[in-house]
């Protein structure tokens, strides 16, 4: 996949994620111009730090390992900003969340490749 299309799914699934965590807490609706660049950057950070210049582009992070540890990061930094979000407007762990969405996405998207991921 090339960066355009890794860019298009992290801005729809942090629509998606925006939309439902607004639900949940309102403070956080204020920060989804943070959130999309963030999520941008997650989604193309895995194609800078591995550039696809040659068959073996997939390593550690375009990984299965890689793509497990971002779901738990994710999950994990999500939780945590519900929470401090009852307390406070503005939280890092928001913008993690944002950031691990669009890495962990990225991979996803990636394994449906005929590549695929490896392990």
């Amino acid at each position: 996949m090339n960066s355009g299309e890794h860019t298009g799914i992290g801005i729809i699934v942090f629509f998606i994620y925006a939309y439902f965590i607004g639900h949940i807490v309102s403070s956080i609706n204020n920060q989804w111009i943070w959130g999309i660049i963030v999520v941008v950057i997650g989604s193309l950070i895995p194609d800078f730090l591995e550039p696809a210049t040659s068959y073996r582009h997939r390593g550690l992070f375009h990984s299965l390992r890689a793509c497990k540890a971002s779901v738990f990061l994710f999950g994990s930094t999500a939780l945590f900003a519900v929470v401090i979000a009852f307390f406070s407007e503005f939280s890092a762990f928001y913008l993690a969340s944002c950031f691990f969405l669009g890495y962990m996405f990225h991979l996803l998207a990636d394994a449906i490749t005929p590549m695929g991921l490896p392990r």
